[in-house]
């Protein structure tokens, strides 16, 4: 019980601190915009591997393909069941 508080205040301080400096005394900027900023985030990123880039699109392609033909029917049958009843021309 002692050691998860001490983990979680040891959690709660690494996040009031940047650089060993507490964050109100840290200056307001965006120091993501910086050249290092930047190459830390790009870094951080989990670039997407070509065979699931080939999956993932071939996943939306299939689902953009399924609901057009899906609208193409319902709007058939609609106009249909509104010719059958006589509204439209």
């Amino acid at each position: 019980m002692a050691q998860n508080k001490q983990q979680a205040q040891s959690k709660n301080q690494k996040k009031t601190e940047v650089k060993g400096k507490p964050l109100k005394d840290v200056p307001i900027q965006l120091k993501w915009f910086t050249p290092e900023g930047i190459k830390t985030e790009i870094k951080r990123i989990r670039w997407i591997k070509f065979p699931e880039l080939l999956e993932s699109t071939g996943k939306v392609l299939l689902f953009c393909i399924l609901f057009g033909i899906f609208f193409v029917l319902c709007d058939l049958v609609i106009s249909k069941a509104l010719l059958m009843i006589g509204v439209g021309a």
